[in-house]
């Protein structure tokens, strides 16, 4: 009866602890990349997808790990170093963050923040 008794807490223990683990799956939610039709603004499409939660500003602002990425100062920050117009998809700003790249290893692109970056690169980066 004694090992009965510890064979059945041991039987309650392992469900009551592996059924206590819950798990949280960050799923992207799916948006449909943007019209190509549509015209990508600096200010309200780019820029704010390095701001918004400090998802890029955290490391990437004023005196701190090159680019600065803040508002005020994005733009002459990104363009031209980290923009190729010529062959937008292989702009680093672009390239080094994207969902399916290993180069950065802390924040990335969701894939229609990717999209969204990459049509302004190919409307000519412009700072609208």
């Amino acid at each position: 009866m004694n090992k009965f008794l510890k064979f059945t807490l041991l039987v309650i223990g392992l469900v009551g602890f592996f059924s206590s683990c819950q798990y949280k799956f960050n799923v992207e939610p799916i948006i449909p990349p943007p019209d190509p039709m549509d015209t990508i603004y600096f200010s309200q499409d780019v820029a704010p997808i390095w701001n918004i939660d400090d998802k890029c500003t955290s490391c990437h602002k004023t005196g701190s790990t090159p680019p600065d990425l803040t508002t005020d100062n994005a733009y002459a920050a990104v363009v031209p170093a980290f923009v190729n117009t010529d062959q937008p998809d292989e702009s680093s700003i672009y390239t080094f963050t994207h969902p399916d790249t290993e180069t950065h290893s802390w924040k990335k692109y969701t894939s229609s923040e990717a999209a969204i970056i990459l049509q302004w690169i190919e409307q000519g980066a412009i700072n609208n």
